[in-house]
């Protein structure tokens, strides 16, 4: 029985289909868990790595200071990053799960984005950028001050950048405090080795003892300062607890898996462009869309391919381009589950219009023609099998021709 080369094409353009949508669902879901908290502690000396996938979050949430409304607020950081980006600090204590107060590190830059509202309601994202705050692979002690005037940033003792901005109040230091990681997905990649939070500006000569005092490893000495609600010297060097030697009830905790406070299920474009501000993304963002769309292109052009040739329909395009939706909706929903995969509706919008790129792809000629070739010169099993048969079939027949005209010979002598 001989198996006509159409069927063969159907046969491999329906494998092919199968094997691009279980590529698609590994890739968007791998490695199908949460991974392990990548936090470990430094061997030598006070601190913490984070990892790939690392977070640590404050066992207990932070209570508004009663006097930082009058004195202001402080935040002191002993840190090394091991990458270019990512959230050094967030507090969960805005109104929107997307826009915490956030501290993070954007190449040299490090920024500080917050969610005000003003008396009439008004909602506004300040941004404080400071430049050159972080040198390659050095340590950098970074102090924010604060009060109702504005914000100053600190660079190692000295200032480096200030703001007329809103002051920082007590309720932006409140909540549940991530460290590594932001309420939402944006992981950091470094050393901390000092975290202190106070309910009070610190002066410029305060600034610059501290950070003698810190990088002489001597953070711990500061524990009597009553202004403080918070110092971390990660000097535990054990366990999954970092104590805070000014207050037991807030200590940090260090979770066995990778985690999210808040996950966006389809997080908004409007999010991915207000990211957009930042200079830094503005590749990482362009290349996820690159990704997205060429992704789902060999989806669009196979489910196409198969709609047209092997179960031929009226209005191929429109379902290919729907099944490409419904695919992309698939993997965004189940990415809700994984803390280290992002659900966004960026992601639906480009994953469908690569499904769309790869249906425009198949209508021309050339690539019908190569797509062609390709399914013809991958035979099936059935046609090897056909093959082989007919090989013997002719040897066969070929050994007992030979047979015959040896008879023969034999014969006629």
């Amino acid at each position: 029985m001989t198996t006509h080369p159409q069927t063969t094409s159907a046969r491999v353009t329906s494998l092919l289909c199968l094997a691009v949508l279980a590529c698609i669902w590994t890739v968007g879901l791998w490695p199908f868990h949460a991974p392990e908290n990548s936090v470990s502690w430094l061997k030598s000396e006070d601190g913490v790595r984070f990892g790939e996938h690392a977070a640590i979050v404050s066992a207990t949430t932070f209570k508004a200071a009663r006097k930082a409304a009058q004195d202001g607020v402080s935040l002191e950081i002993w840190l090394k990053p091991d990458q270019i980006k990512g959230a050094i600090l967030a507090f969960d204590s805005s109104p929107d799960p997307q826009s915490p107060f956030l501290l993070r590190q954007s190449g040299a830059r490090l920024i500080l984005q917050r969610y005000v509202m003003d008396s009439q309601q008004r909602v506004s994202h300040p941004m404080f950028v400071v430049e050159n705050a972080f040198k390659k692979d050095k340590r950098s002690f970074l102090t924010i001050t604060s009060n109702k005037n504005g914000v100053r940033c600190y660079v190692n003792g000295v200032l480096a950048q200030e703001t007329s901005d809103p002051g920082i109040t007590k309720q932006e230091l409140s909540g549940p405090l991530v460290v590594g990681n932001s309420t939402w997905d944006d992981r950091w990649l470094g050393i901390l080795a000092g975290l202190a939070i106070y309910d009070r500006q610190l002066g410029d000569s305060e600034v610059k003892t501290h950070y003698e005092t810190w990088t002489r490893g001597q953070g711990a000495s500061l524990a009597g300062d009553e202004s403080l609600t918070a110092l971390y010297t990660f000097g535990d060097r054990q366990g999954n607890s970092v104590r805070n030697l000014v207050d037991a009830t807030t200590p940090l905790t260090i979770p066995a898996r990778c985690f999210v406070i808040h996950k966006a299920f389809l997080r908004s474009v409007a999010n991915d462009f207000r990211n957009m501000r930042d200079s830094a993304n503005h590749w990482s963002i362009l290349r996820s869309v690159l990704i997205n769309v060429i992704g789902f292109m060999p989806v669009g052009f196979v489910l196409f391919a198969f709609f047209t040739s092997v179960k031929p329909s009226k209005h191929a395009a429109l379902i290919v381009i729907f099944l490409g939706f419904l695919l992309s909706f698939s993997v965004e929903a189940l990415q809700w589950f994984l803390p280290n995969r992002d659900s966004g509706m960026n992601d639906l919008f480009t994953n469908t219009s690569g499904a769309a790129l790869g249906v425009l792809v198949y209508r021309w000629p050339a690539a019908r023609w190569i797509w062609a070739k390709m399914t013809l010169a991958i035979p099936s099993a059935e046609m090897r099998q056909v093959h082989n048969s007919r090989v013997l079939a002719r040897n066969w027949g070929e050994g007992s021709e030979t047979g015959r005209t040896v008879s023969a010979r034999n014969s006629s002598k």
